[in-house]
């Protein structure tokens, strides 16, 4: 009866052990901060947990069941603030912030080596912009936030070369726009790091990037025009042509066209501009009214299969409406040029 005993009580405690459900734990401090909240996002997009603030600290454990990329809030009561991204995994987490900078990534401190790599991040980014503001007198609008970011991030890579969310985070600033920078510091980024999913995914579209830089030749347009007519290169015979990916329900795409109608093509020798637009449409009939309402003369092409069209893929298009700049022996001259920047990168050329 004891031999049974013990056993019983062994296969409770085993079964208790199992079952036990995981933890997470903030413990956080916002200085001169009375009327506040707390709250955590979990990564399924979940509320996990919130409390309000009234003597600028708060703690909170609760369990964890989405354990990765989530977001926390801390919000002045009746004003509006911004969830920050953090990455919860079961352990402490102790924050600190500043009531009159909640705009501001906290300094969180984890048990989460991912969470301080984020924390470690969006810390030097927050200093880059900081000193960059000081030479513009604090306009932000004066600031380049693609360069700064890039700045950052080349700094991070340096100082947190194994970072495991390097990845992830690169995902999350616009790597497009300078593909051959970001490419360099993929390059120095772990194994392990570049084996991840994110890591995998990033890799196949810089690596898509490197094809598309200036100078080298465009790829062969999939899609066919509305009466079933594939690309032919050979019947170029422009100067320069811009390359538009647009899609009929997006109403930027849409919104240019009247401009391109009514502005570029006034506005540039058309002899010597050539326009193509692909399409990234799943519906035929919706992206042939689009055509016929926008009144483009240009040829348009689609393959019809919106997201997964060959296009997309070829181009690296992740956004519509894209714009390239090619010249007349399908040369790229440059990649995902703002629309109001079209007319001059176009003349530009055309003085050479």
């Amino acid at each position: 009866m004891k031999t049974y005993t013990l056993v019983l009580a062994a296969i409770l405690m085993l079964a208790s052990c199992t079952n036990k459900v995981p933890h997470i734990t903030f413990t956080g401090n916002v200085s001169d901060l009375n009327d506040g909240t707390f709250l955590v996002t979990d990564s399924a997009g979940q509320s996990l947990a919130g409390q309000n603030i009234t003597n600028g600290t708060f703690k909170i454990d609760t369990t964890l069941e989405n354990k990765g990329y989530g977001s926390v809030t801390i919000q002045k009561n009746g004003e509006k603030a911004s969830p920050v991204e953090v990455y919860l995994e079961p352990g402490q987490y102790t924050i600190e912030a500043n009531s009159k900078h909640l705009d501001q990534y906290p300094n969180i401190k984890s048990s989460s080596a991912i969470q301080n790599d984020l924390t470690a991040y969006y810390t030097i980014q927050e200093k880059v912009i900081e000193k960059k503001m000081n030479s513009v007198f604090g306009v932000r609008e004066k600031l380049d936030m693609d360069k700064l970011k890039l700045e950052a991030f080349q700094s991070f890579i340096k100082q947190h070369p194994d970072s495991k969310a390097a990845a992830h985070l690169m995902l999350d600033v616009n790597y497009q726009k300078d593909a051959e920078a970001y490419s360099a510091i993929y390059n120095k980024l772990s194994a392990d790091t570049k084996n991840s999913e994110e890591g995998k995914f990033l890799g196949d579209k810089l690596g898509v990037m490197m094809k598309l830089l200036p100078g080298a030749t465009a790829p062969v347009i999939a899609g066919k025009t509305p009466d079933g007519k594939g690309f032919d290169q050979s019947q170029l015979n422009k100067k320069v042509y811009v390359v538009e990916f647009w899609k009929a329900g997006n109403q930027v795409s849409r919104l240019n066209h009247q401009d391109m109608v009514k502005g570029l093509v006034k506005h540039v020798d058309m002899n010597k501009v050539g326009i193509i637009s692909i399409s990234m449409d799943t519906k035929g009939e919706w992206w042939t009214k689009a055509i016929t309402d926008d009144k483009l003369t240009w040829p348009q092409y689609s393959d019809l299969k919106g997201d997964d069209s060959a296009d997309a893929a070829q181009w690296a298009i992740t956004k519509v409406p894209t714009y390239y700049v090619l010249n007349g022996k399908w040369q790229i001259v440059q990649r995902d040029v703002d629309f109001n920047q079209l007319e001059r990168v176009i003349n530009d050329y055309i003085s050479q």
